[in-house]
């Protein structure tokens, strides 16, 4: 093919092709040039960007460490220019001291590129490059004089840092490796004499010992102020919530005074007017349209009595007549009456772990705590989905002994982050016809028997409420390793129904 032929075309475009593309249009070369000298300034800053996120990365005590490297770095060089000025001048050693400071320089260099490369190996790194510095000074003194060199005041440095990083037992070793290398640093027996041998080493010993002594004192305060700050946290979080449980209490107090008034004005009238409703419904035919008419207005005040039961029974909540019982049991219950509408396509799933410690309940409460959560959890689930009851026997996360854990969870629509603070507020809901109620209710009552109650959830995936009750003493131990046991036999074969079962046929009542 000739290169001058029509049919030729170049691979890609030189300059001179591109040239002319912007002669009649300077603006768009300007453009074009500002481009590419931005994009040169890209390449060179960035290298300078990723070593400054390196650094920036490390701890305080380890760009301290990374800056002393430096500084002896820095050190070494004006020692190699100042040194032949007013000494002797061995070229020959002059270069082995060269050569010894680039050594130190690349592994130096090599310890921090490992780092970056695999972050979290620093202290590992130290302890190796600790090894490595005692070999650099002793060669470094063999080399500029043996004892007569001052460079012998290095290991005091080295021991000193690795006694502070690293505590009382890395600073020993480094004063003891220090204390072993030393007296062969130079001819035997010792220029300087075996006394100020032996002093010097023993100050080798001594600088370990103290910087590690104080080394740990200072990690132990810092231990001490970090648990003093835990705690600190903890009484914040627990004074929090004294505060919110006191906030509460004065909402409860004033819905108590209004409940009271409701009571008396409003169930007695509605009673009347149901009972006056179902007389007129028997005196119409059963195929008269009006009959539909009064049994929605039935169901209407149904909802208005029960708005007003709950309303009363949050504001004077009935005291806990406490028996021993199994969760299990009250759960089971709990389920077999909740109601369900045909045609949901709920799946009711059941893991409750054999064994569980009996606890003092109030099975009345306990079964109407379970019994609000699960009628919150159907209605998160309009088209259907799956509900869990769980429970289990677990260690106390926030304190001591062991408690029992029920958890009910959905697949529903989820609770919006910002609503989770707030569902179990008195009347607090984003349903329509919801009164607020019944979820603040289950929290009273959980709290009114010792437990505590918490919320997970995530929107378009479901919620799980996780309810605690801690284990009297007497009943821990006989029934832990059981119940491990057979939590796991359950765990891998759980029980479940379909919500199209009629559950209510395996009611076996409350266990006493």
């Amino acid at each position: 093919m000739v290169l001058g032929s029509p049919w030729h075309r170049p691979c890609c475009p030189s300059t001179t092709d591109i040239k002319p593309i912007y002669l009649n249009d300077p603006k768009a070369a300007l453009t074009a040039e500002q481009g590419i000298e931005v994009e040169k300034i890209k390449e060179r800053v960035e290298p300078l960007q990723r070593w400054l996120k390196f650094w920036s990365g490390l701890d305080p005590a380890d760009r301290w460490l990374a800056a002393l490297r430096g500084v002896a770095l820095l050190g070494g060089a004006v020692w190699g220019i100042v040194h032949p000025l007013d000494h002797p001048f061995d070229q020959e050693a002059h270069r082995q001291v060269v050569w010894l400071f680039a050594t130190f320089a690349a592994y130096s260099a090599v310890l921090y590129v490992i780092n970056a490369l695999r972050p979290g190996r620093l202290p590992l790194l130290y302890r190796i490059a600790m090894v490595l510095d005692l070999a650099f000074i002793f060669i470094l003194v063999r080399l500029t004089g043996g004892m007569a060199s001052n460079f012998y005041l290095a290991f005091y440095l080295l021991i000193a840092l690795h006694a502070f990083y690293f505590g009382l037992a890395t600073g020993g070793i480094a004063a003891l490796l220090a204390s072993l290398l030393y007296p062969f640093a130079d001819t035997w027996p010792p220029p300087i004499g075996l006394s100020d041998l032996g002093l010097r080493v023993g100050f080798f010993l001594l600088v370990g010992l103290c910087m590690g002594g104080l080394a740990e004192r200072e990690r132990r305060e810092r231990r001490l102020v970090e648990h003093l700050n835990r705690e600190l946290r903890e009484k914040q979080q627990r004074l929090t919530e004294a505060q919110e449980q006191l906030i509460r209490s004065d909402r409860l107090a004033t819905v108590g005074e209004l409940a009271a008034g409701l009571a008396h004005d409003l169930r007695n009238p509605l009673a009347g007017v149901s009972g006056a409703l179902h007389v007129l419904a028997g005196q119409l035919p059963d195929a008269d349209p009006r009959q539909a008419l009064l049994a929605e207005i039935q169901s209407q005040i149904a909802r208005m009595n029960k708005t007003l039961s709950d309303l009363l029974w949050h504001a004077r909540p009935p005291t806990p007549q406490y028996l021993p019982l199994n969760v299990n049991e009250v759960a089971e219950q709990t389920l077999w009456f909740l109601p369900m509408a045909s045609g949901l396509g709920i799946e009711v799933l059941k893991r409750l772990q054999p064994g569980l410690p009996p606890l003092r309940l109030d099975p009345n409460l306990l079964h109407q705590a379970l019994l609000n959560i699960l009628v919150n959890a159907r209605q998160a689930m309009p088209n259907g989905g799956q509900l869990t009851v769980s429970t289990r026997l677990r260690q106390n996360l926030i304190g001591k002994g062991e408690v029992v854990e029920v958890a009910i969870s959905d697949t529903g629509v989820g609770i919006l982050e910002e609503n989770r603070s707030r569902i179990f507020q008195p009347f607090f809901t984003t349903k329509a016809q919801g009164t607020g109620l019944g979820l603040a209710i289950a929290a009273r009552i959980v709290e009114q028997h010792g437990g505590k109650i918490a919320v997970e959830s995530e929107v378009g995936k479901g919620t799980t409420f996780r309810i605690v009750f801690p284990v009297p003493a007497e009943d821990r131990a006989p029934t832990h390793d059981d119940a491990i046991a057979t939590s796991l036999r359950d765990d891998r074969s759980p029980t479940s129904s379909s919500v199209g079962q009629p559950l209510a046929k395996q009611s076996r009542g409350f266990a006493p």
